[in-house]
């Protein structure tokens, strides 16, 4: 399940309200505007990752987009309790019970593995099929972010090239005044508008990625050793106490605090 990342969104919009709010101030906006650089800057960025990616890779900017703006609703908290609970019920009922409780998983991560326990599979073929799709979605969301990262290397590059553009325009225009003025702003605005869409946009997006694709890979590692742990039929304290050191410090010890308080001491 997935929900508004509220930080994201923030970010952004603060990002370009105080650009627009610093260029105000003692000018005009439409001193920063020139079509020729949109151009130069924009189109031939785009232009770049069109020879860098395929069709259905850039079809995907979008979805990755909107990604950026949404966040996953579980914790390694709740998958904690979540297996916990599960350990608790193959313990006391056997391994086969957890059938019945496959259909209410929302994560289908988790559903595959525990499907996998329950037919019987190998514990080394579950961890290495499992593995391998923690491995593809990794390389997924790398090439995802690559995306972004690649138009925000592309976007102040070719602002140079108009920057270059705008100086031999104006070097060939010397006893042109209007000619002069022309050629220096579109030297100074498409390195403007290169260095604005690279780091107020693709720069940040990329980045954004490439955290919460880290997050879901910990899940997914931390699932995994839940998986594994319930088929080996060890205590239910022992699967939590695992899945405890995949919390960082500050989750940890909340997670502690909350289980002294519930009377669900934990092994430390």
């Amino acid at each position: 399940m997935k929900k508004s990342d509220i930080l994201t969104s923030v970010g952004l919009l603060l990002g370009i309200v105080l650009m627009i709010y610093g260029m105000l101030i003692g000018s005009s906006l439409m001193i920063f505007w020139d079509l020729s650089s949109v151009i130069i800057t924009v189109g031939g960025s785009v232009s770049a990752l069109l020879i860098t990616y395929t069709l259905e890779e850039m079809k995907n900017m979008g979805k990755l987009f909107v990604q950026a703006f949404k966040e996953n609703k579980s914790s390694g908290k709740d998958i904690i309790v979540k297996f916990t609970s599960i350990s608790k019920k193959a313990r006391r009922e056997g391994l086969l019970s957890l059938e019945d409780d496959l259909s209410e998983m929302d994560d289908p991560f988790m559903k595959k593995g525990l499907q996998m326990v329950v037919d019987g599979i190998e514990p080394e073929t579950i961890r290495e099929i499992l593995e391998l799709e923690i491995g593809e979605m990794e390389n997924r969301h790398e090439k995802g972010a690559g995306i972004f990262l690649a138009w925000g290397a592309y976007a102040p590059a070719f602002g140079m090239l108009g920057t270059l553009i705008g100086l031999i325009q104006m070097l060939a225009n010397l006893t042109d005044v209007a000619n002069i003025a022309s050629g220096m702003g579109k030297a100074l605005i498409t390195t403007f508008y290169g260095s604005l869409l690279a780091n107020i946009f693709c720069n940040p997006i990329a980045s954004n990625l490439k955290q919460k694709s880290a997050k879901e890979v910990g899940e997914r590692e931390m699932i995994l050793e839940g998986i594994l742990a319930i088929q080996s039929g060890v205590n239910p304290r022992i699967v939590e106490e695992k899945l405890i050191t995949y919390l960082p410090p500050k989750d940890k010890l909340e997670y502690l605090n909350n289980s002294i308080e519930n009377g669900e001491g934990v092994v430390i």
